[in-house]
């Protein structure tokens, strides 16, 4: 939101796209975003990883005991789903940010903590993993990412339904970029009062 709401305000977008497509500038930032993200979670994936191995060195404790914990299967299958998930989810987002005029006073802002709604829910997921709620949980774009990987670490789940789900998510992401540029292209020519969703929906329409 802080990345795409401030070029806005400072009028720099309007010059960016002047020179690139608008699916190029969105495409810009979904992945520089998500490539910022992944950039800290791998810094703090690394200062997880010394500060195990000092426990393990004050403590006397083998360091292969951790292996006991780790199931790299499980690890395998969570890597690209939560990629996939992030893209979905960036995309969605930068979407709802190039919509905001003034995000001091926008109630969309509010809407940058509504991938959390879903990430809690597929925690319903772990009551009951071959529920007809967790197989649908488990195949709904915006809940798979985190949905199909807790049914695969805690039931038996078929390859084809894993290979599925992931399909959908990446197709999902697909369109999702396809729709933020084409939301992006109106918007960003929106001065004055923000529009609701309603008349960029109509606007988008548009030729």
């Amino acid at each position: 939101f802080t990345a795409i709401t401030g070029e806005k305000q400072l009028k720099i977008t309007e010059q960016i796209v002047s020179a690139i497509s608008p699916q190029v500038w969105m495409d810009g930032k979904i992945f520089g975003i998500t490539l910022t993200g992944i950039s800290s979670m791998f810094t703090y994936s690394v200062l997880s990883i010394i500060g195990g191995m000092l426990f393990f060195q004050f403590t006397g404790m083998p360091v292969s005991g951790i292996l006991n914990y780790l199931y790299l299967p499980s690890i395998a299958l969570y890597l690209p789903f939560a990629l996939a998930g992030i893209l979905i989810w960036n995309a969605i987002l930068a979407t709802i940010a190039s919509i905001i005029t003034d995000p001091n006073n926008s109630g969309k802002s509010s809407l940058m903590m509504l991938p959390l709604v879903f990430v809690l829910a597929s925690f319903l997921v772990i009551r009951d993993p071959d529920s007809a709620l967790s197989v649908f949980l488990s195949w709904f774009p915006l809940t798979s990412a985190t949905s199909m990987p807790m049914r695969w670490a805690i039931t038996e789940v078929s390859y084809w339904q894993v290979a599925g789900s992931f399909l959908l998510l990446t197709l999902t992401f697909y369109f999702l970029r396809k729709l933020a540029a084409k939301i992006f292209r109106v918007s960003i020519l929106i001065t004055g009062k923000e529009p609701t969703f309603t008349e960029i929906y109509k606007l988008s329409k548009l030729k």
